[in-house]
């Protein structure tokens, strides 16, 4: 009897150290930051936000700043200096952005690489 339930812990031990190595590499996964630098044309833009369609992608994705500050009512809003640096930028630009995941794909640096010609597709 004795030896049967030491069987069964030794057989559970081993079933179940590859799942807990599983999850613990999925944490760590889960840590790292999604980030990454997309090149492409700026096919809209609005007040706060940017959306650019990289090369070899069929759709646009959606940019916007940062928040900084806190909430609203304590002067809290969208990163001022990216917000200026998006309405700068006209639509059909060829920019290079680079962006970092944090609710949403957020904008952290963008470089304008060809002037675009006009804001015909420009919303509000």
């Amino acid at each position: 009897m004795i030896a049967r339930r030491s069987f069964a812990w030794v057989l559970a031990a081993g079933l179940l150290a590859p799942g807990l190595s599983a999850v613990s590499a999925g944490d760590k996964k889960k840590d790292e930051p999604r980030k990454g630098t997309v090149t492409g044309m700026v096919s809209a833009k609005g007040g706060n936000w940017i959306e650019v369609k990289a090369d070899g992608e069929e759709k646009a994705r959606k940019y916007v700043p940062h928040w900084k500050g806190g909430a609203p009512a304590q002067g809290g809003g969208p990163d001022k200096d990216m917000v200026a640096r998006i309405k700068e930028t006209p639509v059909h630009s060829r920019v290079r952005l680079e962006w970092v995941f944090e609710e949403r794909p957020r904008v952290v640096k963008l470089e304008i690489l060809k002037r675009g010609s006009g804001k015909k597709d420009e919303k509000k």
